[in-house]
């Protein structure tokens, strides 16, 4: 009975890192196309020299992948938290307080990488926003002098209220672009971005360096308004579902992934077609001009990651299915290191200083190199895996926060 409840556990653990695997996937096919654009669109521009299939691939990309799969990571994320929290408050003999202070020790330490990630590697970094608001997370707990991992009716009431909030600032963009329109003549890409893009792709490391620290900058101080709400938004949920078991027992818990799906399908689906149809149009018709309808649409549309997550863990109990989750489960075992190495990847495929395919390869190409990327990226974690507890990043992670707590 023992084993029996040992195989149980070990099979809801991977179906939670099958998700993170999952979403590790699609961000690597977004942040790809955008690698050499740095501040500017997430799926870099059309030239006008763009053939159907890269329009079509931009589609496709706008409609079912931009902004659909950060929020499976910070929802994975909040789960996490409300997990760490548990395992924390076990180790601390019960004590919240030494409980709570670990666990900020860990999000400062993700700050501190994140901050690295985006200055050095990527412009265009999730961790600190994640690090950031798992950190004000717990500070309006610690406020309130609740306990997480103890208070579902605080974090329904703090769910609903962040889901409202981040509903209002998809609209921000609009608002901006309706009374303080910019000036970039209609189908002209900024000179500015034109400059940062021949920098990223044909530039040396150093001057990549001092771009990508400006980009980063701006990307994440101009993320605040509208980015950070959502990540919030869904920490929080993902906090609820952690505390609740939703991702631990789909079964027991049918009715809210049945409500995630329809949410996901009948808000989001749509949304990420009329997205798609939109963002395509204005890459090819006004690249300069950002904000506006476009960015109400790519918000609402992250509904559709609910189906997503809803389909995935149907899908993951059938037999193929299970196979599926198990090799996605080694990639999501060593998320942070995967992560983090997509972008160290990307810099040595595309970069001038690397093997410079950034100025030459298409929207497909691109495509094609992400999925060969994420495929080394599952031979290598189950490699690693086999003979080490966890990856490189996750276990000098995990020594940084358990520290002073045996």
């Amino acid at each position: 009975m023992g084993n029996g409840r040992g195989a149980s556990r070990h099979l809801r653990i991977e179906r939670i890192d099958a998700l993170r695997g999952f979403a590790l996937f699609g961000i690597l096919q977004v942040n790809i196309q955008g690698f050499a654009w740095g501040a500017a669109d997430p799926l870099g521009y059309l030239t006008p020299a763009a053939g159907t299939l890269d329009v079509g691939l931009r589609f496709l990309q706008a409609a079912f992948f931009e902004g659909k799969f950060y929020p499976i990571f910070a929802f994975l994320f909040g789960a996490g938290l409300a997990m760490q929290m548990r395992k924390l408050r076990h180790m601390a003999d019960g004590d919240a307080v030494v409980a709570r202070r670990a666990l900020r020790r860990r999000l400062w330490i993700l700050l501190g990488m994140g901050i690295a990630h985006g200055l050095l590697l990527y412009c265009g970094d999730v961790l600190s926003a994640y690090a950031v608001c798992g950190l004000l997370f717990l500070w309006g707990f610690d406020a309130g002098g609740a306990d997480p991992a103890l208070s579902a009716r605080r974090l329904r009431a703090w769910s609903v209220a962040c889901a409202i909030g981040a509903a209002a600032t998809i609209f921000i963009p609009l608002a901006v672009a309706t009374f303080a329109p910019g000036t970039t003549p209609a189908g002209a890409i900024p000179p500015d971005l034109l400059r940062a893009h021949d920098i990223y792709v044909h530039g040396g490391w150093l001057a990549q360096l001092a771009q990508r620290r400006d980009d980063e900058i701006a990307q994440q101080l101009g993320s605040i308004p509208t980015f950070w709400p959502q990540v919030f938004a869904f920490l929080a949920l993902g906090m609820l579902a952690g505390h609740a078991g939703w991702l631990h027992y789909p079964q027991r818990y049918a009715r809210v992934w049945a409500a995630a799906r329809r949410i996901g399908l009948a808000v989001g689906l749509p949304c990420a077609i009329v997205g798609g149809v939109w963002d395509t149009g204005h890459a090819l018709h006004a690249p300069g001009r950002e904000g506006g309808w476009n960015d109400v649409l790519l918000g609402a549309s992250s509904l559709l990651a609910a189906a997503y997550v809803a389909g995935l863990l149907a899908w993951f109990a059938t037999d193929r299915g299970g196979r599926v989750s198990r090799w996605l489960a080694y990639a999501g075992r060593m998320s942070l290191t995967n992560y983090i190495g997509q972008s160290l990847a990307m810099n040595v495929l595309l970069s001038a200083w690397g093997l410079g395919l950034g100025a030459r390869a298409g929207r497909a190409e691109l495509a094609a190199l992400a999925a060969a990327i994420f495929g080394v990226q599952l031979l290598l974690s189950r490699w690693t895996l086999a003979r080490y507890r966890q990856g490189p990043l996750e276990a000098m992670w995990r020594r940084a926060t358990y520290a002073g707590l045996r």
